[in-house]
């Protein structure tokens, strides 16, 4: 595994970090709960350092397990955590009725608590979850966190960014210098505006986690035309027009793992987003042993090359037309990818509003020097 640092904080991530939220939605049955910690230890033991949960991921409990499974190793992981939506008083959700928020400092001060309490002690990073404007204005909420931050309940705080975000939100936040970290979406399918608001964080010294690295799955190189997801699932908003326009999308990049290529599409989609100034790591959703050991393994291959992410780049640009040419000077457009050049390329669909996606969303080893977002030390 390699390893990035927070700027400013002290805090240093694993490349791949795990997400818990598929732990919320019962794929374990009665015996979900330990399946899940010996899960979570697995990554751990493959040097996955930073596991990720909202609070209201079901209802509080993925908070429990994280905080269970990592109870006298805190020392080991890096624990963050999204707060903001009122879910414990929240009517049955639907496409009509998303869940309401509730950004009021008091209401934020007892959401960290009480999550702090779930996760069995100090929270690493705590991200206001989509937060508004008014609530980024708001001089007495900043004063709570400052606060939370300063008694010891929480090291850094970030904000994650909704998909669907404009730029403008990712700057707006960035020149307010209140967060060392953003959380967007980001995959080579087009998760707009997430690159640009990377490139903006790195020039400016901060950084962004990034999810979405599979686009709900679609990355992972499991899904067919005739796929269907079963009621309850999270995926089962997903429309046959969706689907058949990110299939489109993703026949285009057979290039990346085709015979003899060192990955597979799912390995090759998340080196593709570290291969972005100022990512700090890509969360990705992990619900099996087999998932673990592909996405953690991508670290230990070859990164993409020059002539792939500008073959990447010209893809993105025209909208993902199978007969698109890599610019003729590759390492030139490479660079340009890496400079964070961000496309306004259509995207077959983003992340639900939600945090229960099947995405498509510490170490004994440590290394001597921490690195800044955009470079790696491996351990």
């Amino acid at each position: 595994m390699r390893y990035r640092e927070i700027p400013g904080t002290g805090i240093r991530v694993s490349e791949v970090g795990f997400g818990a939220e598929p732990f919320a939605i019962g794929w374990w049955g009665d015996d979900g709960d330990d399946e899940a910690v010996r899960l979570l230890h697995a990554a751990l033991d493959r040097g996955v350092t930073l596991f990720d949960a909202a609070d209201r991921d079901g209802d509080g409990r993925v908070q429990h397990v994280l905080g269970r499974a990592f109870a006298g190793r805190r020392d080991r992981v890096v624990l963050a955590t999204r707060v903001g939506y009122a879910w414990q008083d929240a009517e049955p959700r639907t496409p009509r009725r998303p869940m309401p928020q509730d950004f009021r400092p008091d209401a934020i001060r007892s959401a960290v608590r009480a999550s702090a309490e779930r996760l069995g002690g100090v929270i690493d990073i705590c991200e206001l979850h989509h937060p508004p404007r008014r609530a980024l204005a708001d001089e007495a909420l900043a004063e709570v966190t400052d606060a939370l931050v300063a008694e010891g309940t929480v090291r850094a705080f970030g904000a994650a960014i909704p998909a669907g975000a404009r730029p403008g939100d990712g700057r707006r936040l960035i020149r307010q210098k209140r967060f060392p970290v953003l959380d967007v979406e980001l995959g080579v399918l087009g998760h707009d505006p997430g690159a640009e608001i990377a490139g903006l964080a790195h020039a400016a010294g901060s950084c962004v986690i990034a999810r979405g690295a599979h686009c709900r799955g679609l990355l992972e190189g499991k899904y067919s035309r005739e796929t269907t997801f079963p009621p309850g699932d999270p995926r089962a908003d997903i429309t046959r027009e969706w689907l058949e326009e990110g299939l489109r999308r993703v026949d285009t990049l057979d290039f990346l793992h085709a015979e003899g290529r060192p990955w597979s599409l799912g390995q090759a989609a998340i080196l593709w987003v570290l291969s972005r100034p100022g990512v700090a790591s890509v969360i990705t959703p992990i619900h099996s042993e087999e998932q673990l050991g592909e996405f953690t393994r991508s670290i230990d291959l070859p990164p993409l090359s020059g002539e792939d992410l500008a073959r990447v780049e010209a893809l993105m640009e025209s909208g993902f037309q199978p007969d698109s040419q890599a610019a003729p000077d590759a390492e030139e457009a490479a660079g340009d990818a890496e400079a964070g050049a961000a496309r306004d390329v259509p995207q077959p669909g983003t992340e639900p509003d939600g945090d229960a996606e099947a995405d498509g969303q510490a170490c004994d080893a440590t290394a001597e020097q921490p690195v800044a977002a955009g470079a790696s030390s491996a351990a």
